[in-house]
């Protein structure tokens, strides 16, 4: 029977996500941690760096001892400096860096150059203070927050790893979800789809794509009703109409159709949200825009629409209601037109979100 009743895209996504909580956290190493989310506030347990250090190749003074020195008329200093390389700390008595060749050292030491405190230096706790905030719970770990982790003895941290069970009945489409999950934290495990893989009971969710199309009798939606319960089959948003979720137990499952298009669309609006949960993610702030010309939109559904931004602020609608392929390689961000719209007017102030 074909679909005669389609859900909002917000009731379906409160149904899909009703009752779901973060996975508890467990302990990794760092060189296991970049890409997940962190389970709780990481912060600077003591001053970086713990003295002051040079930042580059050169002689260690008291920069008030420079004062005025040039190569014409060159200061004396009050003693032989100490030659350091980058990383050395600094000796006792001494604020600023004399560059390589900025010492002349026959007979006496003399500063050919005058330098200000601090210079070429870098401060103690000038990079991080004691108790300063490296990153927040709900941030994703990048690999530019390990050398700030490492100097602070950070070698092993909390986080959520969602397990997601992706399950493709042929589609071809298996790699790219699962590639979207790791994308949000999440462990993946990628199986055939069929009703006995529906009860493995080790995932956290469970992405089923193919074998639904607009009918109850498709596979997809009689093999979740028979393993578990089929809350809704059909979202009203165009592409991804034929989208479903429903549970196994406890476990939330959402049912993604097999043309890519759709099931991008399904995953942004539903499957997205769901890793988030499961991962304790912040969700990053909307970017804001303005559009660059109009976007006309279908009362009743949820339409998306690609961007590019041809220039800072200004938002170029790529398409309506659709997400070919090729237009999908150039967008740079997604914006959703609510059911209730008829659109936007050229130069309307929006609010998308980066792919």
């Amino acid at each position: 029977m074909p679909l005669t009743r389609l859900t909002p895209p917000e009731a379906m996504r409160a149904a899909l996500l009703a009752g779901v909580v973060p996975v508890a956290p467990q302990h990794l190493p760092l060189a296991d941690a970049v890409g997940r989310v962190l389970a709780g506030d990481l912060r600077s347990a003591r001053p970086i760096p713990a003295q002051a250090i040079a930042l580059r190749e050169g002689w260690a003074v008291a920069a008030e001892a420079t004062l005025g020195a040039s190569p014409y008329a060159p200061m004396p200093l009050p003693g032989a400096p100490a030659q350091l390389r980058a990383g050395d700390p600094l000796p006792p008595g001494t604020d600023a860096l004399l560059g390589p060749f900025d010492l002349d050292q026959d007979p006496l030491p003399q500063a050919l150059q005058a330098v200000a405190p601090g210079e070429n230096i870098r401060r103690a706790g000038e990079d991080l203070a004691p108790s300063d905030l490296l990153l927040r719970s709900g941030e994703a770990l990048r690999a530019l927050h390990l050398p700030g982790l490492l100097a602070c003895g950070i070698a092993q941290v909390a986080l959520r790893a969602p397990r997601i069970a992706v399950l493709d009945s042929e589609t071809g489409l298996g790699v790219m979800l699962a590639a979207l999950a790791v994308a949000e934290g999440a462990d993946v495990m990628s199986r055939r789809a069929g009703a006995d893989t529906l009860r493995d009971g080790t995932e956290d969710a469970i992405l089923m794509i193919g074998g639904i199309g607009e009918s109850s009798d498709d596979p997809a939606p009689r093999a979740l009703a028979a393993a578990g319960t089929l809350l809704a089959h059909g979202v009203a948003a165009r592409p991804g109409l034929a989208a479903g979720i429903g549970r196994i137990g406890a476990t939330p499952v959402l049912l993604l159709p097999g043309r890519a298009e759709d099931a991008l669309a399904a995953w942004w609006l539903l499957g997205r949200p769901l890793l988030r949960l499961l991962a304790g993610a912040v969700p990053p702030p909307p970017r804001q825009a303005r559009l660059a010309r109009k976007v006309a939109s279908s009362i009743g559904l949820a339409e998306f629409v690609p961007l590019r931004f041809p220039e800072p602020g200004l938002a170029e609608p790529l398409a309506v209601g659709a997400l070919p392929l090729g237009v999908l390689a150039r967008a740079e961000a997604l914006l959703v037109v609510p059911p209730d719209s008829e659109g936007y007017e050229a130069g309307s102030a929006i609010a998308c979100e980066d792919l």
